[in-house]
Order: structure tokens, then sequence, then C-alpha cells
């Protein structure tokens, strides 16, 4: 049994489309109610980031979810499970990634923050002060420092790998492109 929850009960999800190469999903929700939200998320044009930009990252990595699946009530959330405790992290934005999948050719474009994105993140947005969205955290990576120092611990000498944590989330440009191909409307900032 599973079941995805939009925020409103009786809201359900209708047709998906998946863009796996790009880390991303969307999908026609239906019963959604318009007047239940008036704000949308807008995009940073991608045309105008500016590395080292202090960006923000949102997401819930310390609170998990306990349910129970019942044949009469459906799910059953577990007391104190919503609302979810948001989590913000700061993150600078160093540099663009590029991976390429060897085995198709594809390139997809990621941003790549100073900070790591935290489980319970990942589909979560990147974004800066005023609000628009850069990216959409997609995974984390380590890179090696090159140093390895060593501590004793409980009388025996250990050797400890030092790595940098950044964080990669899907670049506007790919995000804005996957919108577009699928006619869903969207606000770019200047």
């Amino acid at each position: 049994h599973h079941s995805f929850w939009w925020g409103a009960d009786g809201v359900e999800t209708g047709e998906i489309k998946l863009f796996q190469e790009g880390d991303l999903a969307i999908c026609r929700i239906k019963n959604f109610k318009s007047d239940s939200s008036s704000v949308y998320p807008v995009f940073k044009n991608p045309d105008n980031l500016d590395v080292g930009s202090s960006l923000c990252r949102l997401g819930y990595p310390f609170h998990g979810i306990s349910a129970a699946f019942d044949e009469q009530k459906g799910f059953v959330l577990a007391e104190n499970s919503v609302p979810l405790p948001l989590f913000p992290i700061e993150g600078i934005y160093t540099r663009n990634v590029i991976l390429k999948n060897s085995e198709t050719g594809f390139e997809t474009k990621f941003l790549e923050t100073s900070s790591p994105g935290l489980r319970g993140q990942s589909g979560g947005p990147i974004f800066d002060r005023e609000g628009r969205v850069w990216a959409i955290q997609s995974r984390t990576q380590h890179f090696p420092l090159g140093f390895s120092p060593s501590v004793e611990k409980d009388g025996k000498k250990i050797v400890e790998n030092q790595f940098l944590n950044v964080g990669w989330g899907v670049h506007p440009d790919v995000i804005l492109k996957f919108l577009r191909e699928n006619k869903i409307k969207f606000q770019v900032s200047d």
C-alpha cells in the first residue's frame, strides 16, 4: 500500500512525466483548489547567476513520519507527524557541473553549493534571499581533501579521511526546459 498526500485530503495525482536524467518529475494534480494557494515559485533567470551568491536550501531532514495502514481508514499518521518542521541550511553558489551519461552521452547540468543537501532535503528548493528558486536539490557530492589526520580511539590509532561535502541541485536551465517542453506556465525573475 502506498499513498501521496499533497497537503490536503482528497487531492490526487493524475498524469506523471519523468525526466530521469535531470532527476525531475511533474504531475497533474486532481481536485486541486486554486484558491488554496496564492503563492507560486519564481525561478531565477539562468542567465543571471552569480558565483558567490548566498543561497538557502529547505527540507525536512530531522523528522520522521510513522504511518500505519488501516483497511477501513487507509493510512493513519502517528501523532505529531504534521506539520513537518522545515530546516534551512545556507550555502554559496560555487560553480556549474555537467554530468555526462557514459551510455547515452546525455548531459545534465547541476548548480553546486558549498554546503551539502541533508537527507530529507532532496527535491526541495535552493533559493536566494528574495525567494527566487535557483535549483532543486538533487544530491550531495563528497570530495576528498587530500589529507588524513590520525586520531586515537580506545587505544587504537585510526586514520580519518577528510572530505568536503557539497550540494548539487538541478540547474534552472534544465528545470525551465523541462517545464517548457511540457507546456507548464512559470515565472522567471530578472
